[in-house]
This record gives structure tokens, sequence and C-alpha cells, in this order.
């Protein structure tokens, strides 16, 4: 998966909202999403039998990730579930890893700026 198929125009306007907030902070919980995508996917790999089960959990557990990290447009892609529970664990975690680095988990990025 090339950086260049990946949309930074983030969440669309139905999906943003100016918010303040204390509490945990959210790239710890955008860690913890991010471990349980690998554990399911490790799952998948172990139990490929059960691949089709996981797409649901997979789905929304990618929407809380994207989301998130102010990148939700890219959960409308449907068939992300399937090509990252069928992808490898090296391609997952670049994947992650590209959302960590271009996402925004305090939404404070500004997509207009270069």
């Amino acid at each position: 998966m090339s950086q260049d198929d990946f949309p930074l125009d983030a969440n669309g306007p139905a999906y943003t909202a100016p918010q303040q907030r204390h509490g945990v902070p959210l790239n710890y919980v955008g860690e913890k999403l991010g471990h349980a995508i690998e554990e399911l996917h490790r799952f998948a790999r172990q139990h490929p039998q059960q691949r089709q089960a996981l797409l649901a959990p997979m789905h929304y557990l990618l929407v809380a990730h994207l989301g998130l990290h102010n990148m939700l447009a890219k959960a409308n892609d449907r068939s992300l579930p399937l090509r990252l529970l069928e992808g490898s664990e090296a391609e997952l975690r670049s994947w992650l890893a590209l959302i960590e680095r271009e996402g925004d988990v305090a939404g404070l990025a500004g997509l207009d700026e270069p």
C-alpha cells in the first residue's frame, strides 16, 4: 500500500467537531487500538478459515483507529479490512506506522498547510 493512495482529506465535515478534553492521552488510546488490530491480524493469520468472520471486528477497529487519528475517510474503503487481514505482518505494521505518522490524534494539524 503506497502513500499515494492514502487520502489526507481526513474526515469530511460530517465527522468533525471542535472538542476540549482532559483525560487519557489519545496517542495512548491509539497505541492500544493498534495493538488490538495487530492481535486480530495475528489470529486471522493463525486461523485463515475464520478470516471472513473477522471482517466486521476488523472494520470497527479500523474505523475507531482511523477516526482517532483524524483519517476517517480511509475507513470508507470497504476492501481495507480484508486486505489488511490477508497482508503480511510487515505490511500491517507499515500501514499502522503510516497512520501514526500521517494522522493527528490531537486534531491540531491543518490540512490546508503544505
